[in-house]
C-alpha cells in the first residue's frame, strides 16, 4: 500500500513539474511578445524591458531570443557595436556542453543577420541558405522554429534584393508569410514588414503601381492600428520613395512628413537618415533651396555619426571573432556540423574588412584622349551589363603578386557580378569590404584590379559610378533634369564637389556640360 502511495506520489510531482514548466514557457512567451511589441514602439523601452526579463531568465534558449530582441533594438538606434556584443554573446554559448538543435538553428539566423547588417551579404546569404535547406522541409517544426524560419526567408529576401534577384525576393518573402500562422503581437509586425519589403521590391524592379497597392493596404492597416511607429514610419517612407519615382514630389513629402512625425521622438535613427534623404531630395528637385539645405545637413550630420558608429562595430566584431574563433572551433567540432568551414570561412572573411579605408579622389588634367576613353568606356559598360563576361575576354595589364590562375578568374568572375550589381554606388564602398564580400583577401583583390582593369581601386570604382550616372542621362531623359548634387547622391558620391572633380576627370567634361551636349544631340 506504501509503495502505491509513493508511486503515485512521485507520478504527481513529475505531472506538476511538467505543468509548471509548461506555464512557465507560457508566461515567457507572453513577456517576449510584449518585448518585440516595444522594439517597434521604443527601442529604448524595449531595451530596458528586455533586459529586465533577461536578469530573472535562465533557460539558454531563452535568453538567445530575449538578446536578439535587444541587439536588433541597438541597430534600430544605430548603435552598431552595442548590438554586436550583445548579438555576439548570443553567440557564445557554453561549447563544452551539449546545446539543442534550436540554439544552433538560432545562433546560425543571429550570425545572418549580424553579417547583413554590416553588408556582408553573400555571408548572410550563404548561412542562411544552409539554415533554409536543413529545416524548410521539417514535418515537425517548432513554433519557435517557425517562426524563426519565417525571419531567415525575410533577411534571404533582402539579400536577394540587393543581389537584384527579384522574383527569388518575392518567393521568399511570400514564403516567409505563410509561415506566420499563430496570432501574436511578433507575427502581425513580421506580416506587415514583410508586405513593405515585397512593396520595397517591386519599387527596385520600376512597378511603381503594384508598389502602392500594397502600401496603400498597409498603411490603411495602420493608421487604424497606429501602435507601431517604426513600422509606420517605415511604410509611410517606402511610399515616399514610389512618389518619388513618379516625380509627385509634393506627395511624396507629405508622405515623409507623417513618417517623420511618427517616430520624431524616438531614437530610430537609421529610418530617420532615410526620411532626412527623402526629404532632401524632394526639396532639391522642386528646387527649394532652403528646406534641401536643412535636410542635407541633418542628413549629413546623422549619416556621419550612423557611419562612425558602423566603423567602431566593424573593428569590434573582427576583435570578438578573432578570440572567439578557437571556441567556435571546439564547438564546431563537437557537433560535427558539416557546415563548419563554410563558418570558419565567413569568420575569416570579417577579419578582411578590419583594414577599412577612406574613398579618395583622384585628380587628372583634361584633354581630348579622356573623352575618346570614356567613349569606348561607355559602349564597354553597355555591352558588360548586357552580356555575360568570361575571363577570355579580360585583358591583362600587368603582373605583381602570384595568385594561382583559378583564384584569379574567380575573382575576376565575381568582380563581373559585382558590377552589374550596382553596389559600387554604395558610398560605405571600399576595397576592405569588397574583399569580404568576394570572400577574397584585399591583397589578391588589389592586385587583381591593377592587373586585368589598370586602376587602383578607387579609380576602378570612381569609373564604375560615373558609367552608371552617364548610362542613366543617356538611357533615361528625366535624369537631364535633375541637380547635379542629387546625381552625386545617388551615384554613391559623398559630395557635389567629389561628384563634379571625378566626372570631370573620367569623361573630359563637366557633368554640366556633358549634360548640354546630350541635350544639343537631343534637340539636334
Amino acid at each position: 500500500m506504501y509503495k502505491n502511495l509513493i508511486y503515485y506520489a512521485l507520478l504527481f510531482f513529475l505531472f506538476s513539474g511538467s505543468v509548471l514548466k509548461s506555464q512557465n514557457n507560457q508566461d515567457f512567451y507572453k513577456l517576449l511578445d510584449k518585448s518585440i511589441e516595444r522594439l517597434y514602439q521604443n527601442p529604448n523601452e524595449s531595451i530596458n524591458f528586455t533586459e529586465g526579463i533577461l536578469f530573472n531568465q535562465q533557460d539558454p534558449e531563452h535568453q538567445m531570443m530575449l538578446k536578439n530582441v535587444i541587439s536588433q533594438a541597438f541597430i534600430m538606434k544605430g548603435e552598431f557595436v552595442q548590438s554586436l556584443r550583445v548579438s555576439m554573446d548570443v553567440e557564445n554559448l557554453d561549447y563544452n556542453h551539449t546545446i539543442s538543435n534550436f540554439s544552433v538553428f538560432y545562433s546560425d539566423y543571429a550570425l545572418a543577420e549580424q553579417y547583413q547588417n554590416v553588408g556582408l551579404f553573400n555571408q548572410s546569404s550563404r548561412l542562411l541558405n544552409e539554415i533554409i535547406q536543413q529545416y524548410s522541409n521539417s514535418v515537425n517544426i517548432s513554433k519557435n522554429s517557425k517562426i524563426t524560419l519565417a525571419k531567415v526567408y525575410q533577411l534571404e529576401s533582402i539579400n536577394q534584393t540587393v543581389f537584384k534577384n527579384y522574383e527569388k525576393a518575392i518567393e521568399l518573402i511570400e514564403k516567409s508569410t505563410n509561415l506566420l500562422e499563430v496570432i501574436s503581437a511578433e507575427n502581425s509586425i513580421l506580416q506587415l514588414e514583410n508586405s513593405i519589403f515585397k512593396a520595397s521590391i517591386y519599387i527596385q524592379k520600376q512597378e511603381i503601381k503594384e508598389a502602392k497597392n500594397i502600401l496603400h493596404q498597409t498603411i490603411l492597416f495602420l493608421d487604424k492600428n497606429d501602435q507601431f511607429p517604426f513600422v509606420k514610419a517605415f511604410a509611410y517612407e517606402r511610399a515616399a520613395r514610389a512618389s518619388f519615382l513618379e516625380k509627385d514630389y509634393l506627395n511624396a513629402i507629405k508622405y515623409l512628413e507623417i513618417a517623420n512625425k511618427a517616430i520624431i521622438d524616438l531614437d530610430y535613427n537609421l529610418m530617420k537618415s532615410y526620411i532626412y534623404l527623402g526629404f532632401s531630395r524632394n526639396y532639391l528637385a522642386l528646387n527649394n533651396k532652403d528646406k534641401y539645405q536643412i535636410f542635407d545637413k541633418k542628413y549629413t550630420d546623422l549619416k556621419s555619426k550612423l557611419e562612425m558608429n558602423q566603423k567602431e562595430g566593424i573593428r569590434y566584431l573582427v576583435k570578438l571573432t578573432e578570440a572567439h574563433e578557437d571556441n567556435y572551433s571546439e564547438y564546431l567540432q563537437l557537433s560535427q556540423q558539416k557546415k563548419s568551414n563554410t563558418i570558419l570561412l565567413t569568420i575569416g572573411c570579417i577579419v578582411g574588412i578590419a583594414s577599412l579605408i577612406l574613398l579618395y579622389v583622384y585628380k587628372n588634367t583634361l584633354n581630348a584622349k579622356k573623352q575618346l576613353d570614356f567613349f569606348n568606356d561607355q559602349i564597354q559598360f553597355l555591352e558588360n551589363r548586357k552580356t555575360n563576361s568570361s575571363t577570355e575576354n579580360v585583358k591583362e595589364i600587368k603582373r605583381n603578386l602570384v595568385i594561382h590562375k583559378d583564384t584569379e578568374n574567380e575573382i575576376i568572375m565575381k568582380l563581373s557580378d559585382f558590377e552589374k550589381s550596382d553596389r559600387f554606388l554604395n558610398p560605405e564602398i571600399s576595397l576592405a569590404v569588397l574583399a569580404g564580400q568576394l570572400e577574397t583577401n584585399t591583397k589578391y583583390l588589389s592586385e587583381v584590379i591593377n592587373k586585368y582593369k589598370g586602376k587602383n581601386f578607387n579609380s576602378y570604382i570612381n569609373h564604375l559610378r560615373i558609367n552608371y550616372i552617364a548610362y542613366l542621362l543617356k538611357t533615361q531623359p528625366e535624369y537631364l533634369n535633375y541637380k547635379v548634387s542629387y546625381l552625386a547622391t545617388i551615384s554613391g558620391f559623398s559630395s557635389h564637389s567629389s561628384f563634379a572633380t571625378v566626372f570631370k576627370s573620367v569623361t573630359g567634361v563637366s557633368p554640366n556640360v556633358y549634360i548640354q551636349q546630350i541635350n544639343q544631340l537631343e534637340n539636334g
